[in-house]
């Protein structure tokens, strides 16, 4: 079983190098840490019960693909119906404060 601190950086690594729960599977498997027969793993439903299931060797091998893995292009641009809502809720804060009397 992974350690707990080889855990918690798989976690944090998947988070970062990922956009979905199904493409850590897929590192898995594509590069050699499970078996196709692995069960456990193609069940797993969090990268907790991932982890439960990787070996010492296994979490660090995965470990060294991820360090190895480019992080995604996360999309930045917001719609301007979001924008025109933070800037909204932003005024309403402001108008709150302006109101309070020290």
């Amino acid at each position: 079983m992974a350690t707990k601190t080889q855990s918690k950086y798989i976690t944090d690594l998947a988070v970062l190098k990922t956009k979905e729960f199904k493409e850590v599977k897929e590192l898995l498997l594509a590069n050699g840490i499970i078996s196709e027969n692995a069960e456990t793993i193609k069940k797993a439903q969090s990268i907790a019960e991932i982890n439960n299931s990787l070996t010492d060797l296994q979490a660090s091998r995965f470990i060294d693909i991820l360090i190895n893995t480019k992080a995604p292009a996360r999309d930045r641009t917001y719609s301007k119906k979001r924008v025109d809502r933070t800037i909204s809720a932003l005024d309403d804060i402001k108008n709150t404060i302006a109101g309070w009397k020290f």
